[in-house]
């Protein structure tokens, strides 16, 4: 299937805030042939395909969390900075992969204390505590053998998986590569086709650490509505509080409310009656906590109406993650239908 080898050459590639390149790379790959690509000096990438009012802007953020090089000890152990949200309990004894200034790879662990040598649990596990060991042995071994130093890239090693049974696939990085690969999606669907409008396809970056690449977009987009498309995080396992409103396997999310932004009644009234009338799943939802790119691209100009539309993802913000490939489907059904319905009469409908 196509849709599960690109979210698997996507979850798989390398790149937190501030390396995107490899991302931005493939996206030019999958899109080869259709429109020019724009890069800004930020990094974030952009495809245009002309036509009338209005002009719809889909984005998705080509970063995923990780780590740099936050130091090196005399040891020749690695100390590690984080890019991005983690939580510390999801950290020791995984498997990492550092990538020089080359583009050489180097395995490595981040270091746990065995238990022949705790003391009382040895308290929680924090970041500032963690290490990475390579296997070298000093500082001098690491930059002159390994070719390692300040400020290089820490990413999770992990594997692509597909189990027929309920169409689930387990990866790295879903937040935001099935973000980006729906934008491919989109770009290679509006391409093919008719369309009433104007449609931007961009990946932006450095989303992880404050939407610093929306905020440069934000300058300088002349979008009319905005769809934002995350991998977004599930509520529906043991242990969180409340009801699910985005679970695995029952549809597209699609979110009204977050604490940095709130959508405009006409455009989310327009996506929930777009799905009802062609039958697509999806979860409406309303956040308590988190942020997008939307936060930024929403009061640009004199106003986006925006949205965030997304695939739910368990376990993000984690080394390996959960995802339904029969929701990622319903999003592109929704998607499609958003190009081809989204006309200047749908637009007016939505601002007034």
């Amino acid at each position: 299937m196509e849709s599960l080898e690109l979210l698997k050459k996507l979850t798989l590639a390398s790149g937190i805030s501030g390396h995107e390149t490899e991302i931005a790379k493939i996206m030019k790959q999958e899109l080869a042939g259709t429109v020019d690509s724009n890069m800004d000096r930020m990094g974030s990438i952009s495809f245009r395909f002309e036509g009338k009012c209005p002009k719809i802007l889909f984005i998705a953020h080509q970063d995923e969390i990780g780590f740099i090089v936050g130091d090196i000890m005399e040891s020749g152990f690695i100390k590690i900075q984080p890019i991005g949200g983690w939580d510390p309990n999801t950290l020791l004894s995984s498997p990492v992969k550092i990538i020089n200034r080359n583009g050489e790879e180097h395995d490595g662990i981040i270091g746990s204390v065995p238990v022949h040598f705790q003391q009382n649990g040895n308290g929680k596990p924090n970041i500032a505590s963690m290490f990475v060991d390579v296997g070298a042995q000093s500082k001098q071994d690491l930059i002159e053998n390994f070719g390692i130093n300040l400020g290089d890239q820490i990413v999770p090693i992990t594997n692509f998986h597909y189990s027929k049974q309920n169409k689930r696939i387990l990866s790295k990085a879903f937040d935001d590569r099935v973000g980006i690969a729906s934008v491919i999606e989109v770009a290679k669907f509006t391409s093919e086709i008719e369309h009433p409008n104007t449609v931007i396809c961009t990946g932006s970056v450095q989303e992880e650490i404050g939407g610093r690449g929306a905020a440069s977009i934000a300058q300088h987009t002349d979008a009319d509505i905005c769809i934002v498309l995350e991998g977004a995080p599930a509520d529906d396992i043991p242990g969180i509080p409340g009801n699910s409103q985005t679970g695995i396997g029952h549809g597209a999310h699609v979110r009204l409310f977050d604490p940095t932004m709130m959508v405009k009644k006409g455009l989310a009234d327009f996506i929930v009656n777009t799905a009802n009338k062609y039958d697509i799943s999806i979860q409406t939802t309303i956040r308590k906590g988190g942020g997008t790119d939307g936060a930024k691209l929403h009061y640009a100009n004199y106003g986006i109406p925006t949205i965030v539309l997304g695939t739910p993802v368990r376990y993000a913000h984690s080394h390996n993650c959960l995802m339904s490939l029969t929701d990622y489907e319903n999003l592109m059904k929704l998607l499609e239908k958003i190009v081809t319905d989204l006309d200047e009469n749908a637009y007016n409908e939505i601002i007034k």
